[in-house]
């Protein structure tokens, strides 16, 4: 199983221990190809709001360089985990920035097809508050992104740092990561058996029809096109194109 993990802090504190929790009980059942990218080392730069990715391409972005190996791993994982601490209610502004480099591969713009037929997670942690908005924004991204089934892992830790948790704590979360884990290892293994999102199937009728009358934007049409989705064609039907 190939998992590509974006962190959105490069503390290894209790977010990186919760997803390295998870790793390891997924590796019980499935050999890991793992590759991480720990934020803002591997893409330190903000969104200039330039446009550009949405009009002339992602690969004309001024920080493609970062974006591009990020988007590659993507791709090719099978398992796709967002972690964040909660900073100021929500995610970190490392991952905030990432999200937004990251929009133009939201289903209103150019979907890449094979996120369709992907597994992914997020996983936040707190010694305070924030947890339920920090996990619904890197939870809107998977989803619009169009990610057949979404898990979330968010815990209250109560303290600073890793070591500072309480045993009661740090065994109720060793109990729970357990359990995703193997929940998770199962959904990727029958992948294929997943039911179809209701909401990205309506999510997606609906962007097709705004494609259609796409006169503002040719490269998010001649994407659309290219994939025969402005046609019938959808991403997550059996026969779907992949181009």
């Amino acid at each position: 199983m190939k998992i590509t993990v974006l962190n959105g802090s490069m503390r290894h504190g209790s977010t990186w221990n919760c997803m390295d929790l998870i790793r390891q009980e997924i590796e019980r059942s499935e050999k890991v190809e793992l590759i991480e990218f720990f934020l803002p080392k591997d893409m330190p730069h903000f969104c200039t709001g330039c446009f550009s990715c949405f009009y002339n391409g992602e690969e004309t972005c001024p920080h493609a360089k970062y974006i591009t190996p990020i988007v590659t791993a993507i791709t090719q994982s099978d398992l796709l985990i967002l972690t964040s601490p909660v900073y100021g209610m929500d995610v970190s502004g490392q991952m905030k920035a990432l999200l937004d480099h990251l929009c133009f591969m939201w289903m209103s713009h150019r979907p890449n097809p094979q996120m369709f037929h992907k597994v992914g997670l997020t996983i936040s942690t707190t010694a305070g508050a924030g947890l339920g908005h920090t996990t619904k924004t890197m939870r809107n991204s998977l989803k619009f992104w169009g990610i057949k089934k979404v898990y979330s892992y968010k815990f209250p830790v109560s303290a600073m740092k890793w070591s500072d948790v309480s045993e009661n704590k740090q065994a109720k979360i060793n109990h729970e990561t357990r359990i995703l884990g193997a929940r998770i290892a199962r959904a990727v293994l029958n992948n294929h058996k997943l039911p179809n999102p209701v909401f990205r199937s309506i999510f997606f009728k609906m962007m097709a029809g705004m494609q259609k009358k796409n006169d503002w934007n040719p490269t998010d049409r001649k994407h659309w096109e290219t994939q025969g989705w402005l046609t019938g064609v959808k991403p997550f039907d059996t026969g779907a194109i992949s181009k």
